[in-house]
């Protein structure tokens, strides 16, 4: 069944243990809000669809930006602060709109399901991580390529955002099981590493790397695209400088610069050998280096000198022995 327009509904899933003294436990509710965006969308796409660009990117912010300004503002969709938010949004409506224009169908098809199968990732989910627990908002939205899914701060919280559109260019319409566990356990480890202040790339590194291993832990038939996104040859061209990346990234492990970060982690094209996002796949060895056999929730609570120390060691022994 289809979600509703505007919708906002109240999710709720319990958890419950009985001990062996089959002593009853409470359970534990976790309830999130899912705020679907993408009923607006369409509406404003029906009557943009035919228009000229630069019209469609005005419509764009006179309706969806107008009615929806806690997630259309340049702080979540990545835009340059410093600039008018109007000129930058219409810069960005002009690259999103030949390059979504063709997935506009599976757009479409994701819109009508996704919400609805996020109570099932979860569910999945909860079995290796039964004390899951998030409060927040939910967000399903057109994030004008922006991102597919990820955290930012929404009305004063933090809140986890789903772009309707990149997952649709990413994934198309297979399903993203692997991909909403790697968010979900962003959220779920944002009680360990809440990202408060300069974060030292070691941290960024863990985060996105066990995010990884969660991923494939609980899907173990994701690989590619399903479980590293785009480019879709980052791992194979990662690999084959794998001691190369590995050694640059021990020597930057304190490092906590915006470029450092960059340079692992987002998917510019001006690398020279180096892939986009190869932090991704190199951080997913490392976790899987230092988790071994450890149950995932064990794992995730890892933090501190001690951890610090064995993704050092990982990357060294990464340096010397290549997976």
């Amino acid at each position: 069944m289809a979600l509703s327009r505007a919708l906002v509904c109240a999710i709720a899933l319990l958890t419950g243990a009985c001990a062996a003294s089959n002593v009853r436990t409470s359970p534990v509710v976790a309830t999130y809000r899912a705020v679907d965006l993408m009923p607006d969308f369409w509406e404003f796409w029906s009557a943009a669809e035919k228009l000229p660009a630069d019209e469609q990117a005005k419509l764009f912010e006179k309706t969806l930006v107008v009615k929806h300004p806690e997630v259309y503002k340049a702080s979540v969709l990545g835009l340059d602060e410093a600039k008018p938010f109007g000129e930058t949004l219409a810069r960005r409506f002009e690259r999103w709109l030949p390059m979504m224009t063709p997935h506009v169908p599976t757009m479409r098809v994701l819109s009508k399901r996704i919400a609805i199968d996020l109570p099932r990732y979860e569910s999945t989910f909860r079995k290796a991580f039964p004390d899951f627990a998030y409060d927040g908002e939910v967000y399903f939205l057109n994030s004008l390529g922006a991102f597919d899914g990820g955290t930012r701060t929404v009305k004063g919280r933090t809140a986890l955002l789903f772009g309707v559109d990149m997952i649709a260019y990413v994934y198309g319409e297979t399903d993203p099981q692997a991909f909403f566990h790697h968010e979900l356990f962003h959220i779920h480890h944002s009680r360990i590493f809440p990202n408060e202040g300069a974060t030292p790339l070691w941290e960024k590194l863990w985060q996105e790397g066990l995010a990884e291993h969660v991923a494939k832990t609980l899907n173990p038939a994701a690989d590619g695209v399903l479980l590293f996104g785009l480019p879709a040859d980052m791992p194979e061209r990662a690999r084959r400088i794998l001691p190369e990346l590995a050694r640059e990234l021990s020597e930057s492990l304190d490092d906590t610069s915006k470029e450092t970060y960059a340079r692992y982690f987002l998917g510019s094209t001006a690398q020279g050998e180096r892939p986009p996002r190869s932090g991704y796949y190199v951080g997913y060895l490392v976790a899987r280096h230092v988790a071994g056999d450890r149950p995932l929730r064990e794992v995730a609570v890892m933090k501190g000198p001690k951890l610090r120390a064995a993704i050092a060691n990982a990357l060294e022994e990464i340096v010397l022995t290549p997976p």
